[in-house]
Formats: C-alpha cells, structure tokens, sequence
C-alpha cells in the first residue's frame, strides 16, 4: 500500500474524517512566510496537532527563518516539521540538529517551478539530493510550486526532476502536487515508485475544506499502488 499525507488540515472536523479513513499522516501549514489558504497560527495548530491521535504522523508545514521555525516546532510539538520554503542547506542541517534534541524529524522539500527548474540553491537535482541526504532529513518531498503558490498549486511535478531526485536520494521520496484519485495511477512511476504520496488541493471541496468523498477514492486507488522499499518517517 502507498502510505498517504493530506496535508492543509485547518478544522478538527476533517481531522476526525481522515483519522476515520485511516489517513497515515495529516499536515498542519503553519505562519508559513507566504499567503496561503491553510495558513495557522502556532497557537491555532497547537489545539488541533491535539486531535491527531497518536497511530496518525502530525506534521507541520512551514518556513522562514530556523530559530521561528525551531520555537513553532517545539510550541505545536508534531513528529515531524516539513520545510516548505526557500530554506538553505545550511539552515536545514541546523535545523535537523536542533530538533533532534526534542525527537521530531524534519523533511525537507524540493519545489518545482512550472519552467522545470528546482527552486532550491543548488538547482542540479542529482546534487540537491545528494547533499540533503547528509543533512540527517528523514526524507525528501518532491512538489511543485509557483511564485504565487508555493504548494497546492494543483500543478503535476515534472516528471524527470522526480525521477532524477529519487534515483540520486538514499532517503525516502514522497511525491505531491496535483495529484487526485483520477491521476494517481497514471503519474506514479511504476519503475520508480516514491516512499508516499502528499495531497492537498486534490482531495478539497474548497481551500481548507476536505472532501469524504474525494478523500476515499484518493485512499482507494493508492492501497493498491506499490511503494518504495525501505523504512518510512509515517506508520505503514
């Protein structure tokens, strides 16, 4: 089975829904430096990483500078910090060092612009892998991005950059952006499988608001997709 993270979780409502689905992993954006409709505020996150229950991955979606990232992370207390924004490999490394000492794991994502170019400082995806493997990340996220959408864009991410960051990644790879219960088996790489899948927007009856029943067909189709072997940050 493809382990599943939906990730934009704003009520406890759709906590209740994804936890009854048996979701593996549910993502709370969090006073990310970008406009976006998931955004929460540490405190707002902190009352809802409370309903996750405990066999659910909580993961905390953010960015900006590493000491706000560090103190959001230790106030919402998640398993795992997901850095989505234009953090250095320097700053990953710092903060993979930090959090260690409170047991939360940290992913690091790499964005795709709809020109094909990874928006990271080291734009090779061969050598971005590579390097942030040595970081002590728990795993790589591959998504797509725009300047006005950092994530959630509904863009697929292009193919050969995914493919390049999982072959070069001794680390698990999870594969976002656009995916849907009608183009899952279609996008995912039976050759090269990624560790999970992250949905945002494709499982939404609008920003912020999940849909059972979008929900349930995404979950349906990826239990019966193979996965990347090996060991992975979310229960299986």
């Amino acid at each position: 089975m493809m382990p599943v993270k939906i990730c934009g979780m704003t009520n406890e409502e759709d906590i209740l829904m994804c936890s009854q689905l048996v979701v593996q992993a549910l993502g709370l954006v969090v006073e990310y430096p970008l406009p976006v409709p998931w955004n929460l505020t540490a405190e707002q996150a902190q009352a809802l990483r409370r309903a996750i229950p405990a066999n659910v991955t909580a993961c905390m979606v953010t960015g900006g500078k590493p000491e706000e990232i560090i103190a959001r992370a230790k106030q919402v207390r998640p398993q795992m910090v997901q850095l989505h924004f234009e953090e250095t490999l320097e700053e990953t490394a710092y903060i993979v060092e930090a959090l260690a000492t409170e047991n939360i794991g940290v992913i690091k994502a790499l964005r795709v612009g709809p020109e094909g170019r990874l928006l990271f400082e080291i734009t090779d995806p061969v050598e971005a892998a590579r390097l942030l493997s040595q970081t002590g990340v728990a795993a790589l996220l591959v998504d797509s991005g725009t300047a006005k959408r950092p994530g959630g864009s509904g863009l697929v991410v292009d193919q050969a950059i995914y493919r390049a960051i999982a072959g070069a990644s001794s680390l698990p790879v999870i594969l976002a952006g656009g995916l849907t219960a009608q183009n899952l088996r279609e996008i995912l790489p039976a050759d090269l499988p990624p560790s999970a899948v992250d949905v945002l927007s494709g499982v939404e009856a609008r920003p912020g608001q999940k849909d059972r029943e979008k929900v349930s067909a995404f979950l349906h189709e990826a239990k019966s997709l193979p996965k990347r072997s090996g060991k992975l940050w979310i229960n299986p």
